[in-house]
């Protein structure tokens, strides 16, 4: 049984409308001995032989696309490399003087997309119920374990930004900086700044 909740979505647009889309209860992170047991018990491989073939795809994967490739693996979908600038290094202006170098720029992430065999899959398999947490705070339960990196960040620095929260997470630009302001919204963090300037702070404590 999968339970899921209906969650309310920021209103991103400004409309003044309220709605809410359901969103998967995630009960724990399957480990790769998990994984490798699961096959195990229906096959005739070891966790072992399992394991190693796995940490095995892991290097093709890294190899494939350090190499310039995307790759796709039937069934399970396609990996993509994503580049980002290194840390303090400000975007190249369009026609500026300034240009950056390859020293400048890394792979800063990997992109996936679910091949639809795997969704449908996963689909006919999942057995859903709606379970009765309350909407508004499960949100940052969901995530609580990124607002524990985003609040040990400014512990540190002082000042979060959109990129940072990215490199901590792993998380697109989009997704990283509705996070944060849901994390503001919420009361959990504060915010300084407008447009490309914003930055997020700790939060006051009352006086």
């Amino acid at each position: 049984m999968v339970q899921y909740t209906m969650q309310e979505m920021p209103d991103l647009q400004g409309t003044g409308k309220r709605k809410t889309y359901p969103k998967m209860v995630v009960r724990r992170t399957m480990t790769l001995d998990d994984i490798a047991e699961l096959i195990s018990a229906q096959s005739t491989f070891s966790v072992g032989d399992v394991k190693g073939v796995v940490c095995a795809l892991a290097g093709a994967l890294a190899h494939g696309m350090a190499s310039g490739c995307n790759v796709k693996i039937e069934g399970i979908g396609t990996f993509s490399p994503a580049l980002a600038l290194r840390k303090g290094v400000e975007p190249e202006e369009v026609d500026g003087a300034s240009r950056r170098n390859a020293a400048s720029v890394k792979v800063g992430g990997v992109n996936f997309r679910a091949d639809r065999t795997l969704v449908e899959t996963t689909n006919s398999r999942a057995i859903l119920e709606r379970t009765h947490v309350r909407r508004v705070r499960l949100r940052i339960a969901l995530c609580s374990d990124r607002l524990e990196l985003a609040l040990a960040h400014l512990e540190k620095n002082g000042v979060l930004r959109v990129p940072d929260y990215q490199h901590l997470t792993g998380l697109g630009h989009t997704a990283a900086a509705a996070e944060l302001r849901e994390f503001c919204n919420e009361g959990c963090i504060a915010s300084s700044g407008c447009g490309s300037h914003k930055v997020y702070v700790k939060k006051r404590s009352a006086e």
